[in-house]
């Protein structure tokens, strides 16, 4: 399995709409690209002041799966994410090989 996990780092005063967004939005928008497996996770780092840090991730039979989305639709939800709040919402994606620990 392929992990798409992506990280965005949010401005206290966008954290409540980041939330809705995520839970009503984008995870369902990931469910029903059939990637599975989606968790919603809060960093306990300070990465910056003032800022929240969250991760997303879902996975995928195959690579190809994952950058589809990412690239297709999940692109154009974190864009039109990014217009509303510009710079208050930053985010980084990387793709990940589940290997096995057996």
């Amino acid at each position: 399995m392929i992990v798409l996990n992506t990280t965005f780092h949010v401005h206290i005063s966008a954290d409540a709409c980041f939330h809705n967004w995520v839970t009503t939005k984008y995870l369902p928008n990931g469910k029903k690209a059939d990637l599975v497996s989606p968790s919603f996770l809060r960093l306990m780092i300070n990465v910056q002041e003032e800022c929240n840090s969250y991760a997303i991730s879902f996975k995928a039979a195959t690579i190809e799966d994952a950058i589809n989305w990412h690239d297709g639709e999940g692109a154009d939800m974190r864009n039109e994410l990014c217009k509303k709040y510009g710079d208050k919402i930053l985010f980084f994606t990387t793709y990940m090989d589940e290997l096995s620990i057996e």
